[in-house]
């Protein structure tokens, strides 16, 4: 019997690079049927959920409503960073009965979420206790009542939600993180994720694949999920999230397919990845140049020679394509890291200008206190005098009374003294 062919991608519910078309009021690069959100931005060849900046939340959400129980997901996904042991947090796919996305505290998305989450991540929290290392890869089923307590290990209902330590086969172990400081890391390592769920046989299973230049690598069943129940239409969605630690989170295509009828997914999946190989190839082969057949031999393989450099010469030209836009993605994070600091630092100048400025008009307002003191002493000893003088059988109640007043004189401007320098100096 002939193989089945497989399934084409369901368009409105998925995305593929090169992306192509542009807002014409922003500027900015747009994704037919979905919508990007927080940090998240759609480049020629990716949309980054994420870059290398703390604090960072982005999210990409399909606007229309997925119905069907039986579905095969594929994403390529890269995630990179600078930093060898210190990254995170990760990324999540979601199938969930709500349209919006609420930034939140889930990878970047809200709690109490109804339906499906994937979560990739790389953070390892210090405060729990696993049996298992990071990256870590794991499914989570919630009604909307559960509360999402990063990767904890806490049995629930297993109809409902699925935890790490909860639920058999319902995560893994996998380096799927680039570090960008290996000498062999290309723009082109991608990770692929392979998702299919059965209604029908209430299954849900993911596995991984890690691609180089040239070279695909050996398929990794994650997780085999049974007893899964997820809602019968639901929307799709990817979202990201940095906090102290940080990564690029990017994603290359998210291809979604139906698979009612279909008996093996996976070498459904794998007819479908050759078929796409296959279009690529074809549309290498338009660089082939056919001399008829009259050309000596020796023009033919001068000109099969040829082919074969504008082919390579293709490939590399993509390939620096893809880097360029992967390190100018860098650049501009980082001068928006640099811009914040630069403000930062001329708000501390601005402020330590107002105190000097401040502290200047004090002293100028201590200085003519002194001198209006001095002033007013002199005087009173002149007049102290004067009264002296002219008043020799003064008694010495009236001495007394007159030493007392200047006492009183100083004690005052004395407190006018202090009051000025805490109002003026703290």
């Amino acid at each position: 019997a002939a193989a089945q062919a497989p399934g084409a991608p369901i368009m409105k519910h998925s995305f593929m690079a090169p992306f192509e078309a542009v807002n014409d009021f922003t500027g900015m690069r747009v994704i037919s049927d979905w919508e990007l959100g927080g940090s998240a931005v759609a480049h020629r060849g990716f949309v980054r959920l994420t870059a290398e900046k703390q604090s960072q939340k982005g999210w990409i959400a399909n606007r229309n409503s997925f119905e069907g129980g039986e579905w095969s997901l594929a994403m390529e996904l890269r995630a990179t960073g600078e930093s060898q042991y210190l990254f995170g947090d990760g990324l999540a796919i979601w199938f969930t009965t709500a349209y919006d996305v609420i930034e939140g505290p889930v990878f970047g998305r809200e709690d109490y979420w109804t339906g499906l989450g994937i979560f990739f991540d790389t953070f390892q929290n210090v405060d729990q206790q696993h049996h298992h290392k990071h990256p870590y890869i794991y499914a989570m089923v919630n009604d909307g009542t559960q509360h999402y307590v990063p990767d904890a290990e806490k049995k629930l209902d297993k109809a409902k939600q699925i935890l790490p330590g909860a639920h058999d086969n319902s995560g893994c172990s996998f380096d799927f993180r680039y570090n960008e400081a290996r000498q062999d890391v290309s723009v082109l390592n991608h990770t692929r994720v392979h998702i299919t769920y059965s209604a029908s046989q209430r299954r849900l299973n993911l596995r991984l694949q890690q691609t180089s230049v040239g070279h695909d690598g050996e398929w990794y069943q994650c997780l085999e999920a049974k007893d899964v129940e997820l809602p019968s239409s639901g929307y799709f969605a990817i979202s990201s999230a940095t906090g102290d630690l940080v990564d690029n989170h990017d994603i290359m295509h998210f291809v979604v397919r139906g698979t009612e009828g279909v008996d093996n997914v996976d070498q459904d999946h794998q007819a479908w990845l050759d078929q796409q190989k296959a279009l690529a190839a074809m549309q290498q082969s338009e660089l082939d140049l056919r001399p008829a057949e009259a050309v000596q031999r020796d023009y033919a393989r001068a000109l099969a020679a040829h082919t074969a450099s504008l082919k390579a010469l293709s490939a590399s030209v993509d390939k620096l394509q893809q880097q360029m836009e992967f390190q100018l993605a860098s650049i501009q994070a980082g001068v928006a890291i640099a811009r914040t600091t630069v403000d930062d630092k001329a708000n501390e100048l601005r402020e330590v200008k107002e105190r000097v400025e401040k502290e200047s008009s004090s002293a100028k307002v201590i200085s003519e206190l002194k001198k209006d003191a001095a002033d007013e002493m002199k005087q009173m000893k002149t007049e102290f005098k004067e009264a002296l003088k002219s008043g020799g059988g003064v008694s010495s109640l009236s001495f007394y009374f007159l030493l007392l007043l200047i006492v009183a004189l100083g004690g005052v401007g004395y407190n006018r003294y202090r009051k000025i320098m805490k109002s003026h100096l703290l």
